[in-house]
């Protein structure tokens, strides 16, 4: 019965929690968890190396007080003082064992360190490893998201809002062209040509009726205008008909 009861938490609440979930965010969680575990793991054997050399320090003491020990017993001995030399033996045996306890203890140490070492050079090529692929598993992601921007904006350009505005617009400048340049043909036909034309023709008869007045004036035929060199002697006809100049 419990079991059911399970299995049937996980199918309620398993499909919510893969629906909300972001595989990003998750990547990127696990990357920051498994960094994370590196400076405790160097914290750890940062303990254990000190326990190592404690350990270290306490075998190389015994070592040290065995030979003293064993020093002061053959001293003894030689001396003929059993007693003493009896006493000194007593403490020696006893530093023999601690220093047996001692190097027990440090080859534990020891090797349980070195399996830490190993251990924690194991787990960052490891590290290394699903880190190297969740950066490239986001990095595609990121790549998609922004191809997937792209398409988006092509679909839209193709089929979507900008191309029907586009077609509006020059839809909206086409009729606005064609309303101005309609706007100028009503204009000018709105202005009487024909008064134009014979304001022209006015201007043409009043000029040369001033060119016939200006050749009354100077004794100048219709002939001399007509060609250059009669142009030119405009100046010597004028001061003929005035009179001979003096000498």
């Amino acid at each position: 019965m419990w079991q059911r009861f399970v299995r049937w938490l996980r199918s309620l609440f398993g499909g919510f929690i893969e629906s909300v979930e972001d595989p990003e965010l998750v990547l990127k969680q696990a990357i920051r968890d498994m960094r994370d575990k590196v400076p405790k793991i160097n914290q750890n054997l940062a303990r254990m190396k000190g326990g190592l050399i404690l350990l270290q320090k306490e075998y190389e003491g015994y070592v040290a007080e065995e030979a003293k020990l064993t020093a002061r017993v053959k001293a003894a001995l030689e001396g003929g003082d059993e007693e003493l030399a009896a006493d000194y033996a007593v403490r020696l045996k006893q530093t023999q064992t601690n220093k047996a306890r001692s190097f027990e203890q440090f080859q534990k140490a020891k090797e349980a360190y070195d399996k830490a070492v190993e251990f924690k050079l194991d787990y960052m090529r490891e590290m290394d490893k699903k880190v190297k692929v969740a950066e490239q598993a986001l990095r595609e992601h990121e790549a998609s998201k922004w191809k997937a921007e792209i398409a988006q904006v092509f679909e839209t350009f193709e089929v979507g809002d900008i191309d029907s505005t586009v077609d509006e617009m020059v839809q909206k400048l086409a009729r606005k062209t064609a309303e101005g340049e309609a706007k100028l043909e009503m204009a000018v036909e709105s202005v009487d040509m024909r008064d134009i034309e014979l304001e022209k023709r006015a201007e043409k008869l009043e000029a040369q009726e001033l060119l016939k007045q200006f050749k009354a004036e100077w004794g100048m035929g219709s002939k001399d205008l007509e060609s250059p060199a009669a142009e030119k002697t405009v100046g010597p006809a004028q001061t003929e008909t005035q009179g001979t100049p003096p000498a």
